[in-house]
């Protein structure tokens, strides 16, 4: 019994370095498997997380460079202004012109003052209609151009029709259609006596002044 345990522990002490360096390197062999195993787990969550924000179709490597073209609209769809084609409110001829932006002599006031619309001839009592589909926004008694009949439009436009008979034929809340008569001419507005009968008809783009003869049809 005793000479095998010499043995044994001649073996040890021989054999001992061996030993020690197989235990080392077996160690250090199972931390590499473990460290690799845990890296290969980040990387598949993190393919895993990319893959679902990544559209169809798109490799993984070109979706970031494609990230910022994806933001806007497709291209060829770009968001487009509202258009409006009008119609003339009445058959008449244009008397008084658009000026915005400059000034006109008023022959009633014998001054320079701008002008936000255009005046289109016409008779007493006749049929003034809408310019465009729309819905009434309001009816008021402007202070210059008198009894004023206003329709709102998509795109945030709205048509004035002016110096109408006291009386108009709609009511705040309508909706009408192109063509369909609103009032009839008057001489109600007090700043245009000195011309023949008229309507005063103004165009905006929310509060911009246009030139109504820009949109006719």
């Amino acid at each position: 019994m005793q000479n095998k345990e010499n043995g044994f522990g001649r073996f040890v002490k021989e054999k001992g370095y061996y030993i020690v360096l197989l235990l080392c390197a077996v160690a250090i062999g199972v931390s590499g498997y473990l460290l690799l195993s845990g890296k290969n787990s980040d990387q598949q969550v993190h393919l895993s997380t990319e893959r679902a924000t990544v559209p169809p179709g798109v490799r993984a490597t070109e979706h970031a460079e494609n990230v910022v073209a994806t933001d806007g609209p497709e291209p060829g769809t770009e968001a487009t202004e509202p258009t409006l084609r009008l119609q003339p409110p009445v058959a008449g001829e244009q008397t008084g012109g658009f000026a915005a932006d400059h000034l006109a002599y008023n022959a009633t006031t014998r001054d320079w003052r701008t002008h936000e619309g255009l005046d289109l001839a016409a008779a007493l009592g006749d049929p003034v209609c809408a310019a465009a589909d729309g819905t009434v926004y309001t009816i008021y008694e402007d202070e210059r151009y008198g009894t004023t009949v206003v329709l709102r439009h998509s795109g945030g436009f709205t048509t004035h029709y002016a110096n109408l008979s006291e009386e108009p034929d709609v009511a705040v809340g309508d909706t009408v259609r192109a063509g369909q008569r609103l009032g009839t001419v008057g001489q109600t507005a007090l700043t245009e006596t000195g011309d023949a009968p008229h309507v005063h008809f103004a165009l905006y783009n929310g509060n911009t002044p246009e030139d109504p003869a820009e949109y006719w049809q």
